[in-house]
């Protein structure tokens, strides 16, 4: 059976950056101050921006949730999905600059849009497909879930663990952001 993200037609990693980005909304669970896809991003977005809006939206999710996790975690040592030092980020934006150019809506804005925080948390869930939270070690203001070896990161199976195991923390936060990350070792 096919999971529902490969339904939406997204990669994996693209629709767990973005759901995670999307849940820091204000009107969800607030990590970042961004209303991207609620009421008021709609309403600001949508006039300066009538065909892509949405995907404007998004990528607002994307910088706001960025910013926020580089203020908590600045070494470039600290791998989190929103890490210059991992790809994940940089699919998102690349698969939202190349929806900006389409002129149908997508499953996966759909599904992104009608979040509430429970859906949002059991959608992580689905996504990642681990309920429970991954074995983390609190680090001041974040969660270390481990270290991992620079070769390792070329290696797609890796990488996809890695998103995984980093999108599945955020559905077992609370309001306060711990952002989980992993330490890059030599």
């Amino acid at each position: 059976m096919e999971s529902a993200v490969e339904l939406y037609g997204a990669d994996r990693s693209v629709a767990l950056v973005l759901g995670v980005a999307r849940l820091g909304e204000t009107n969800l669970r607030a990590w970042w101050r961004c209303h991207g896809l609620d009421q008021a991003g709609e309403w600001v977005l949508k006039g300066s921006f009538p065909r892509s809006w949405r995907w404007v939206a998004l990528e607002l999710d994307l910088i706001s949730a960025a910013r926020r996790h580089h203020e908590v975690l600045p070494r470039p040592t600290a791998l989190h999905l929103f890490s210059d030092g991992l790809p994940f980020r940089r699919l998102a934006a690349a698969w939202l600059a190349e929806k900006k150019t389409a002129t149908d809506s997508d499953p996966l804005f759909d599904a992104l849009a009608g979040w509430d925080t429970e859906a949002g948390v059991m959608a992580l869930t689905d996504w990642t497909g681990q309920g429970d939270s991954p074995d983390a070690k609190r680090v001041g203001l974040a969660s270390c879930l481990g270290s991992l070896a620079a070769a390792a990161l070329e290696h797609d199976s890796t990488l996809s663990s890695v998103c995984g195991r980093l999108a599945a923390a955020y559905g077992t936060m609370g309001t306060e952001l711990i952002p989980p990350y992993f330490d890059l070792v030599p």
